[in-house]
């Protein structure tokens, strides 16, 4: 990766990739799966944003993603696609909701939307197979709301699953939920049903801040003044529950903090690289062979997707010389052979593969952050 070499459908990709556009906003998306040339009856949504994909049994899968479009005309949409990775259909899951930024998925295959709507956004759970109606969930609190971003859990101890998520304002904190009486039979109830919001705070014990300790608390006020002093903007959020660690960035700040939810330590990094031309937007974090950590970017001159490797050395996937403003949605396809993302101002959806057919990498960790607002 990092030698652009091929300009295609107005992207400039590295040597071995391949690309094509398969969703435009305001057109009907056309099913690559169907030799009548159908075509989808709801046009491809406005401002795509961030997405993730889910498999399906007939060994196809789905990519979901968010509409972040202000007043109520918003939502989820959905690009199915058939095991040999062409388009069979596409719909929209979740309407007339506001903003839907950012998300994550759950443990039982469903994906979260969070609206960033000032303070009285909410969090809605969809399946992404359309089967269930999508609904919100009670993360949100009772008649409050926020500027949600993005969410991730931690499920290891099955009798106290832990859900976390994060909000985009300068004093922003970090949630975390735990349902009452969680029952894994019925696991698309435990988001809807009882259960206790608490916030994080942080202590530093390095003199640069660098490291520290962390509780949690019920007391909202001292988890702003926490989310102000360390990270404020906090937006993309993602846990490994191999290492038991929870990732989440702070877009101000430009640094992901990295928590030990096994003990009560946290420790952070820069974002900050010196090689793009725009911020750093959006991360997956692939781990195969080689460890690459993959950047879409909020902007600048030729905002594309960037990487980062275990080495420290940074390279380019894809830029644009044509499309403006951010990279958005990307995500994997389950055997990590697409890539998608899309050119949010323009409305544009990739797929992306490599020419040797071969994987991208075996597993994904998203993080996500977004323009800092002035």
């Amino acid at each position: 990766p990092g030698n652009l070499q091929t300009l295609k459908y107005g992207v400039l990709l590295s040597k071995g990739l391949d690309c094509k556009i398969i969703a435009k906003t305001g057109k009907n998306v056309k099913f690559s799966g169907s030799a009548t040339g159908a075509v989808s009856v709801d046009t491809f949504h406005a401002r795509p944003d961030f997405g993730a994909t889910f498999p399906t049994e007939d060994g196809g899968w789905v990519y979901v993603g968010n509409s972040e479009v202000a007043n109520k005309k918003g939502g989820v949409g959905a690009i199915y696609f058939n095991k040999n990775a062409k388009v069979i259909d596409y719909k929209m899951l979740l309407k007339k909701t506001s903003m839907n930024c950012g998300g994550g998925r759950t443990p039982w295959d469903t994906w979260i939307s969070c609206e960033e709507v000032a303070r009285d956004g909410q969090i809605w759970e969809v399946d992404p197979l359309g089967v269930r109606e999508a609904k919100m969930t009670v993360l949100g609190g009772n008649n409050t709301g926020g500027r949600f971003e993005s969410f991730t859990y931690d499920v290891r101890d099955k009798e106290d699953p832990r859900f976390y998520y994060t909000e985009d304002r300068p004093d922003g904190p970090l949630r975390r939920f735990r349902p009452t009486s969680p029952d894994w039979s019925k696991p698309h109830k435990m988001l809807h049903g009882a259960g206790e919001i608490e916030y994080l705070v942080l202590d530093a014990t390095a003199s640069d801040n660098s490291t520290g300790t962390y509780n949690w608390t019920k007391n909202k006020t001292m988890a702003q003044a926490t989310a102000a002093n360390f990270f404020p903007g906090s937006e993309g959020i993602d846990a490994d529950e191999g290492s038991g660690s929870l990732y989440f960035v702070s877009k101000k700040a430009k640094l992901i903090y990295v928590l030990d939810l096994d003990g009560n330590t946290w420790e952070r990094r820069s974002t900050v690289s010196g090689v793009f031309d725009g911020s750093p937007d959006q991360l997956t974090r692939l781990v195969g062979e080689q460890e690459i950590l993959y950047y879409t970017e909020e902007g600048g001159k030729d905002a594309g997707i960037h990487g980062r490797d275990a080495e420290g050395n940074f390279f380019s996937i894809l830029e644009s010389p044509v499309y403006s403003e951010e990279t958005t949605g990307l995500a994997f396809s389950p055997d990590h052979k697409r890539m998608y993302v899309a050119y949010q101002a323009n409305g544009i959806m990739l797929d992306v593969w490599r020419k040797d057919r071969l994987p991208f990498s075996s597993k994904s960790l998203n993080i996500k952050y977004h323009k800092t607002q002035v």
